[in-house]
C-alpha cells in the first residue's frame, strides 16, 4: 500500500496506458516549465507563460494521477496530488486582487489540503504503529503539506499584509509545487534500481525547496522567511 511502484515503461498495467504515459510526459513538461519560470526574470512575459504552463501541466498531471488512483489507490500519490494542486492554486490566487471570491477560494484550498493531510495520516499512522512502514516515510510525505497549511494560516489570518506578502507567497507555493513534482520521479527512479543515495531522494528535494525559498525571498521579498513561508 505504501511502497513505491517501480517504473516499467513497457508495461503500464494496472493503469490505463493514456493516463500512465501521459503522467510521465506531463511531469516532464511541468519540470521544464518550472525551471524556465524560476530561471528567467520575474514578471516578464516568459516567466508568466512558463508559470502558466507549469500550473496547467500540474493540473492535467493531477487528472492522470486521479485516473491511476482509481485503478490502484496509493496514499503517497493521493497526498502528492492534493499538495501540488493546493500549492499551484495558492500561487495563482496570491497574485489576484483581494475579493470575497478569491478569499473563499483560498479558504477552500486550505480546507482541501487539511482534509487530504488528515486522510493521509489516518492511513499512515496505523501502518507505522503496526511496523509495516518506517515512521520516516509518512513524515517526509506529510512535511510539505504541513508547511503549506501553516503558511495558509498565516496568510488567511493576516489579510492586511496581502500586498506585501503576495509575491513571497506566490514564490513559495510555486517552489513547493515544484518540489512535489520533482520528488515523484526521484522516488520512482530509485525504486527502479538506479543507485541514488536515500538522502538525496528523501531529504534532497525538501532541502532544495528551503534553499530556493531562502534565495528568492532574500532577492524579492526582504529577509529570508520574514514575509511568509
Amino acid at each position: 500500500m505504501f511502497g513505491p511502484d517501480p517504473i516499467d515503461i513497457f508495461d503500464p498495467s494496472p493503469y490505463w496506458p493514456l493516463a500512465y504515459y501521459g503522467h510521465y510526459i506531463l511531469g516532464t513538461v511541468a519540470l521544464v516549465a518550472v525551471f524556465t519560470a524560476l530561471g528567467v526574470r520575474k514578471g516578464m512575459g516568459t516567466h508568466r507563460i512558463a508559470g502558466l504552463v507549469f500550473m496547467g501541466a500540474v493540473a492535467l498531471l493531477s487528472l492522470t494521477s486521479i485516473s491511476m488512483l482509481i485503478d490502484r489507490f496509493i496514499p503517497p500519490l493521493m497526498m502528492a496530488v492534493v499538495t501540488s494542486v493546493c500549492a499551484i492554486g495558492g500561487a495563482y490566487l496570491a497574485l489576484q486582487k483581494a475579493s470575497i471570491m478569491v478569499r473563499s477560494a483560498e479558504i477552500a484550498l486550505s480546507l482541501v489540503l487539511l482534509a487530504g493531510l488528515v486522510a493521509f495520516l489516518s492511513v499512515a499512522v496505523p501502518e507505522v504503529m503496526a511496523g509495516r512502514i518506517p515512521i520516516v516515510a509518512p513524515v517526509i510525505i506529510a512535511i510539505i503539506p504541513a508547511i503549506l497549511v501553516t503558511g495558509d494560516a498565516i496568510w488567511l489570518f493576516n489579510p492586511d499584509k496581502r500586498r506585501t506578502r503576495r509575491v513571497a507567497r506566490h514564490l513559495s507555493r510555486m517552489v513547493w509545487g515544484f518540489v512535489v513534482v520533482l520528488r515523484a520521479p526521484l522516488v520512482e527512479i530509485a525504486a527502479a534500481g538506479v543507485p541514488i543515495p536515500p538522502a538525496v531522494v528523501i531529504v534532497g528535494p525538501i532541502a532544495l525547496g528551503v534553499a530556493m525559498i531562502w534565495y528568492f525571498q532574500r532577492k524579492y521579498g526582504g529577509s529570508p522567511f520574514r514575509r511568509n513561508t
